[in-house]
């Protein structure tokens, strides 16, 4: 069923988001010093924050997609089937930054993260544009989080309910039933 834009609430406006990704890239750049901020991006949900965040870390910054294909409610747990590694990419001595819209049961971030040690990173790094550490199945933690939320569905900024509503300029909640 498809939700029209009289049931989203804002829940955080554009100002607000770039003010909070301008300070998480002041925060990259002093954590990584002078050497290079790689970005790794988890496609799509990631797209808006990658680009704003791109524009706010002064220095040398590299960026990269991997696309997680999930089954087909494409729910905010829904388990991963095929994850795209982008294999020409080198993290080896990088301080990698792997940037999720959504994290939740922290199951798909956290094979992610084994994998990509894997590839010998300086530093590998958890960003969440939205954190839900109470949906945790798994222990993890965030390293970064833009905003932690509580429950509900979020739309906007790149994150689409149903195909939709990504295009939003704000991140908005559709209220549970």
């Amino acid at each position: 069923m498809r939700q029209s834009n009289n049931r989203i609430r804002k829940a955080f406006n554009a100002k607000d988001i770039l003010r909070r990704v301008t300070k998480l890239g002041e925060q990259l750049r002093k954590d990584a010093g002078d050497q290079e901020v790689f970005l790794l991006g988890i496609l799509k949900g990631t797209s808006c924050l990658m680009a704003d965040l791109l524009r706010c870390i002064p220095g040398p910054v590299g960026y990269a997609f991997i696309h997680v294909i999930r089954e087909p409610a494409d729910s905010e747990i829904a388990d991963a089937l095929e994850i795209d590694f982008l294999s020409h990419v080198s993290l080896s001595g990088r301080h990698v930054y792997l940037l999720k819209d959504v994290v939740s049961s922290g199951v798909i971030e956290t094979y992610l993260m084994n994998q990509l040690r894997q590839r010998q990173p300086a530093s590998l790094r958890l960003v969440a544009l939205l954190d839900r550490p109470d949906l945790r199945t798994v222990e993890l933690q965030t390293d970064y989080r833009v905003f932690k939320v509580g429950d509900g569905s979020f739309v906007g900024y790149g994150l689409e309910l149903e195909g939709r509503h990504g295009n939003l300029p704000y991140i908005g909640k559709i209220p549970s039933r």
